[in-house]
């Protein structure tokens, strides 16, 4: 079997671990709100991640079933979900940088909040521009679902097995992880199909828009978005 026959037959088992680690994840900071207050946008941004999660199980489903009408017609639900998702993090950014203030960890969250965004407009993009091309729309779907690990999984281990001190750490073990996935999944596909069109370019802008974390929070420059963002009357 080539990638592309087993992305569309066995891809909805990846996508159906997601709500199940981000539950875990999330346990803490969302579904019991025992660390902070939990806001009207808080719910927005759970909601509509989570419908996010949902379509793409049952989209993938639908693929392995041989049901590409109904995939296709219920693929047009993203064109309202995806702006929803990028409305409810930039009002939840805002929400979140008034709340710490321009410190280090204000900045911090926004850098991750922004490029994390960036990750999941950019994949996501490239789905729908490849729509026509089921082998390369399903690629460019399996990596939507990259940008959702950092946030699940640093909770997971920050909560749960990374004492006080290595906190900091959590990033190099999210991030590194994601890249090892798709790493994998370049791999796989040029062993299995000889493919390096889509998996290889999309770690070239996954590994870019990782790096600001670590370079560019400190910098002048992203001090002074913070500081326009903040003042921003939107949340």
């Amino acid at each position: 079997m080539n990638s592309t026959a087993a992305i569309h037959r066995y891809s909805f088992l990846f996508f159906i671990l997601i709500p199940f680690f981000a539950v875990w994840g999330f346990w803490q900071t969302y579904f019991t709100g025992s660390i902070r207050p939990i806001s009207g946008w808080d719910h927005a941004h759970g909601i509509a991640m989570f419908g996010w999660c949902l379509m793409l199980i049952v989209q993938s489903f639908l693929i392995r079933k041989g049901a590409r009408s109904i995939h296709r017609a219920s693929g047009r639900f993203s064109y309202a979900l995806v702006p929803f998702i990028a409305l409810s993090t930039a009002v939840l950014a805002n929400q979140q940088l008034n709340a710490r203030g321009l410190t280090f960890e204000g900045l911090y969250v926004l850098m991750l909040q922004v490029t994390i965004l960036a990750q999941f407009l950019i994949f996501y993009s490239m789905a729908i521009w490849n729509r026509k091309r089921s082998d390369v729309h399903a690629r460019y779907m399996i990596c939507t679902a990259l940008p959702l690990i950092d946030p699940i999984f640093a909770r997971i281990l920050i909560f749960n097995f990374l004492p006080g001190d290595y906190v900091s750490v959590a990033q190099y073990f999210t991030y590194a992880l994601t890249d090892l996935i798709l790493i994998a999944l370049i791999v796989w596909d040029w062993r299995s199909s000889r493919r390096r069109d889509v998996f290889l370019p999309m770690l070239v802008v996954l590994v870019a828009l990782q790096l600001p974390t670590f370079l560019l929070v400190g910098s002048p420059a992203w001090s002074a978005f913070a500081e326009w963002y903040i003042q921003l009357p939107i949340s």
